[in-house]
């Protein structure tokens, strides 16, 4: 199973901690996609990418994913932006 987790990353990773015992515990049933996410090193300004980079290989992830789990604690446009494109492509969402 390919997981695409999503969590807050330029709207705040006061839960990174947390972001990452989730993908530890997630990694039990199949491939985060998004294992970054919880990188207690990656900051809130983002990756060190172009964000057109960042934006279709996301959207690939989405695509190539069996399920998209988000952490939803923090509010994030780009975590609800992604929840959408996962809906609109009729995979599972858990919040």
């Amino acid at each position: 199973m390919k997981i695409y987790f999503a969590g807050s990353i330029r709207g705040g990773r006061d839960d990174k901690e947390l972001y990452s015992q989730i993908i530890i515990h997630l990694k039990k049933y199949g491939e985060v996609l998004t294992e970054h996410v919880g990188d207690s090193n990656l900051k809130d300004s983002g990756e060190n990418l172009l964000d057109n980079s960042i934006y279709k290989r996301d959207m690939s992830w989405i695509s190539e994913a069996d399920v998209l789990i988000a952490e939803v604690s923090t509010p994030s446009i780009g975590v609800g932006y992604e929840i959408r494109e996962a809906e609109r492509e009729g995979k599972d969402t858990i919040c």
